[in-house]
């Protein structure tokens, strides 16, 4: 029998994204990441889930509990080797305390969970525990937006006259879709990513070469667990933690950064990993940077380091969480984010 990946989207409607790839139905959805994927995997998913609409003003969504069982059966099935979320958005977390994490303790292989932004708490949740691996990593519906937004932050030009970034987007969305599935292969397959992390050193010292097991993602969301039986799996108490945004005012920003402080996670924490914030066309980072000054201890100078790869941006970098990675100086104050290819590997 062949191993599975299963396709999730328990978040924000995939109908304007297989618009967009031009798949009218879910099941042509699945049959082309099929041929992405290739034989050896056998690609699932709920069609009634992935074809599914949102509506605001009537809760969002209105199968909590089929989106919330689609997640368990995946994960206590040990034919299952990943779960691959389709896109982020909205009204995920409310489905958690449905979903009885506990079928991992049967699973007799460990299974991987690859998303981002909304779906941050299902990827610690699942990282933590020991049949768990977690990737923070888009979701391929977020291609689109990626690539219009990169080309538009990068003013690229053809022939000496400016592209259209929509245009540029949808030129370059098969491709971008055809590298995202090889790479999630090449993860599972235990052959790592060709999407290395670069970051800057921007607050505090380290050393040449150190060991980091990081936790978090976005920063919205991973508030959702503070004060929640789940809260440990996001905590930093020795080790790093991840954050990243989008489309929120700094005002917002800080309120959450009170949270986390309130909270304590500041007290073991053992550093931060600044990924990308952006409202709008505006670089948020270096306002999240003072921002955090006025937050972190004063007793201690917790180490920061920022990068550009990973959060809502395209290209886009994946990274385990709870796993750990290896963060390298390659410069004065230029270090990698490394890991071992093989602890990602399902088959």
């Amino acid at each position: 029998m062949r191993r599975a990946i299963h396709l999730i989207a328990p978040a924000g409607s995939c109908g304007k994204f297989l618009s967009q790839l031009g798949v009218p139905t879910p099941e042509d959805f699945l049959s082309l990441v099929q041929d992405q994927v290739g034989p050896d995997f056998l690609i699932t998913g709920d069609q009634q889930i992935i074809a599914a609409e949102e509506d605001e003003e009537a809760g969002g969504r209105g199968d909590d509990r089929r989106r919330a069982q689609d997640i368990q059966q995946a994960l206590g099935d040990s034919n299952v080797v990943a779960l691959v979320t389709v896109r982020g958005g909205a009204w995920f977390s409310r489905i958690l305390r449905h979903i009885d994490f506990n079928v991992l303790n049967s699973r007799t292989t460990p299974v991987a969970v690859f998303g981002f932004s909304e779906l941050t708490t299902l990827v610690n949740i699942v990282a933590a525990h020991s049949n768990g691996r977690g990737v923070y990593d888009m979701g391929p519906a977020f291609l689109p937006y990626g690539l219009r937004r990169h080309a538009t932050v990068n003013a690229k030009y053809a022939k000496g006259q400016p592209i259209d970034p929509s245009r540029w987007a949808v030129d370059h969305l098969p491709e971008s879709f055809q590298a995202f599935w090889s790479d999630v292969v090449s993860m599972i397959r235990g052959n790592g990513t060709k999407r290395a992390i670069t970051s800057t050193l921007v607050r505090g010292k380290m050393p040449e070469q150190s060991e980091a097991v990081l936790v978090g993602g976005n920063l919205v969301v991973l508030c959702s667990l503070v004060g929640t039986p789940y809260q440990s799996t996001i905590r930093p108490d020795g080790k790093w933690l991840l954050l990243e945004e989008i489309d929120e005012k700094p005002e917002r920003i800080d309120r959450y950064l009170a949270n986390l402080t309130l909270a304590g996670f500041w007290q073991e924490c053992q550093g931060l990993l600044l990924g990308d914030f952006h409202r709008n066309g505006q670089d948020l980072t270096p306002i999240v940077e003072s921002l955090l000054s006025y937050h972190l201890p004063s007793d201690r100078l917790i180490p920061i380091l920022r990068t550009q790869q990973i959060g809502h941006v395209w290209p886009m970098s994946p990274l385990p969480l709870h796993t750990p990675v290896t963060l390298n100086r390659t410069s004065n104050r230029t270090y990698s984010v490394d890991w071992c290819p093989s602890s990602l590997q399902m088959v």
